[in-house]
């Protein structure tokens, strides 16, 4: 007896599990800020002809997860009133020089503040949570503005304008490393310092998540999963049989 039925819905219950770990980590991220949900996107494998009774039967060979995309669109915006949280809209996104000195970018604009180091002098740095330097549009960390006649109060217009923005050719071709970060690839291009580009002061873009959607693949994938094991213990019965009866 012929395994196809047994290889095909084995790779089925394969696929769809990596499917619900996609659809889980999209929802286990629904309240990180800047956070863009990723698609499964399956594949049908190869096809073989049998002749059965002098007539040429196609079998398929199941199914593949051929790529994850990740999902740009603009999620919801959130007014905060803080003065250190910004917003990069539509394909924007915020360079950040990391401790290990590498260049990356994100969508969360939540920032915060710190001295470069514990001299009463050092300027003080705009940073994010995880002690990476925001950068302008030329590449450089920026120092944060004070009032002059306030000067432990925050320049918010100024800071507005230091911030930078940058976008790339193809965002669908970056590559995510975790903790919110995008680095460039070949495939998206270099990220270009665009000043036009819109950005929200006091605002957060939320996680791209949609509950209600990822939810519908929960059921469509869990069910689909369930299929495939039954196709499998059912073609392993039939192999069974089949093999007591030659006995």
């Amino acid at each position: 007896m012929s395994n196809i039925g047994y290889y095909t819905a084995a790779s089925g219950v394969i696929s769809y599990q990596y499917a619900m770990d996609v659809t889980a980590n999209n929802l286990a991220n629904v309240n990180t800020f800047g956070f863009k949900a990723s698609r499964p996107s399956f594949a049908d494998l190869i096809y073989t002809e049998r002749n059965n009774n002098n007539t040429e039967t196609q079998f398929g060979h199941g199914v593949r997860v051929q790529k994850t995309d990740m999902m740009f669109e603009q999620s919801q915006l959130r007014e905060t009133g803080r003065v250190l949280d910004f917003a990069a809209l539509d394909e924007g996104f915020f360079a950040i020089l990391t401790p290990e000195n590498m260049v990356t970018y994100t969508k969360d604009g939540s920032f915060i503040i710190t001295k470069e180091s514990e001299d009463e002098d050092a300027p003080w740095l705009l940073c994010n949570s995880w002690g990476g330097w925001v950068l302008d549009y030329e590449g450089n960390r920026i120092e944060v503005p004070f009032k002059e006649n306030a000067p432990t109060e925050i320049d918010d217009s100024e800071l507005a304008q230091l911030v930078g923005v940058y976008k790339f050719e193809n965002p669908y071709g970056l590559d995510m490393i975790g903790d919110n970060y995008y680095t460039e690839t070949a495939s998206s291009g270099p990220a270009v310092a665009d000043e036009g580009a819109g950005k929200k002061q006091r605002w957060l873009e939320a996680s791209g998540t949609n509950v209600a959607n990822e939810m519908t693949k929960v059921i469509e994938y869990q069910r689909a999963y369930q299929l495939n094991v039954n196709m499998v213990k059912t073609h392993d019965e039939l192999e069974n049989i089949i093999n007591n009866l030659r006995n």
